[in-house]
């Protein structure tokens, strides 16, 4: 395993808790950021986990700021910029800096379809605009966009950017991402689908990003001392264990399902409530009942 990054290790995307009326809960966020500073996590407040494309953007500049108080410099803090309008992304990176985030994480606009030359001129002026640490961010199921390995490669020599965050999910992509991008001393890489967390570690990758881990950080911070360690043996035991968690999360079919079982579970923890912000919806009844009694059932998730 490679860490000759200072980017690194357990980056969780960190929930926003709501309150019912759907504004940002800061207290339930402290809570939340504290609990994983306290586990040695990374926090990335923001991101898609975080509903960032649905909290409120006068809310958003105050939920950095109390995420990297809580955070009081124990782990680093990165914040998501994502915005279908450029100059937003731009002056919400610069404002994050300033309020302390280590860095700030950029994906593709959403809504217009974009050529690769396209993508690249985008993160060239959020990068030139920001000027400050930027993480690059490729999620299509969310983005629609895939961004091309070509872009992604020509945009890592640019000075201000510090990784790739890469949550596609295509067989064989992250093989390709550590042949083109590895060796890199100040250029993360850094896996996001934690299903493959092991084995992207164990081949070149940097640290993973995943949301389960707002759940369970005990067995998240396990993982990351045994792949410190280069106990793959032991890394590769535990990784069905947090597949397991992630899995049965998931009520329905789509990403905004599996937030809902997240952020229900992580009610029943007592960490926040299970709130989601407009569009999104939390689980019916029935659905509620039947992650209450697969918990139940199951073996406690690590607190």
């Amino acid at each position: 395993m490679k860490t000759s990054s200072r980017h690194h290790g357990v980056i969780v995307p960190m929930v926003t808790p709501a309150t019912p009326a759907g504004d940002v809960d800061l207290i339930a966020a402290t809570r939340v950021a504290d609990r994983l500073a306290h586990h040695g996590l990374g926090i990335f407040v923001l991101g898609t986990t975080g509903e960032a494309a649905s909290v409120p953007a006068s809310q958003r500049g105050p939920l950095v700021e109390a995420v990297v108080r809580a955070a009081a410099g124990r782990v680093r803090v990165y914040a998501g910029i994502g915005d279908t309008c450029v100059a937003h992304s731009i002056a919400a990176g610069r404002r994050y800096l300033e309020l302390g985030a280590d860095g700030v994480v950029a994906l593709v606009p959403g809504y217009y379809p974009l050529t690769p030359a396209e993508i690249e001129a985008y993160f060239r002026r959020v990068h030139d605009g920001v000027a400050g640490p930027l993480m690059l961010y490729n999620i299509p199921v969310a983005t629609h966009h895939s961004v091309p390995l070509d872009v992604v490669e020509t945009l890592s020599h640019l000075p201000h950017v510090i990784g790739y965050k890469d949550s596609e999910g295509t067989e064989g992509r992250w093989l390709e991402v550590v042949r083109r991008l590895d060796g890199r001393p100040n250029f993360a890489l850094l896996m996001g689908i934690a299903a493959q967390a092991t084995a992207a570690i164990r081949g070149g990758f940097h640290g993973v990003i995943p949301s389960a881990a707002n759940l369970a950080p005990a067995d998240w911070a396990e993982f990351w001392r045994l792949a410190q360690a280069e106990d793959w043996e032991a890394a590769s035991a535990l990784q069905p264990k947090l597949d397991a968690t992630a899995t049965r999360l998931q009520r329905g079919h789509t990403l905004g399902h599996y937030l809902a079982g997240l952020k229900y579970a992580l009610s029943l923890q007592g960490v926040c409530g299970a709130d989601l912000f407009p569009p999104l919806t939390g689980l019916n009844s029935a659905q509620r009942d039947a992650l209450r009694a697969d918990f139940a059932v199951r073996e406690a998730v690590s607190v």
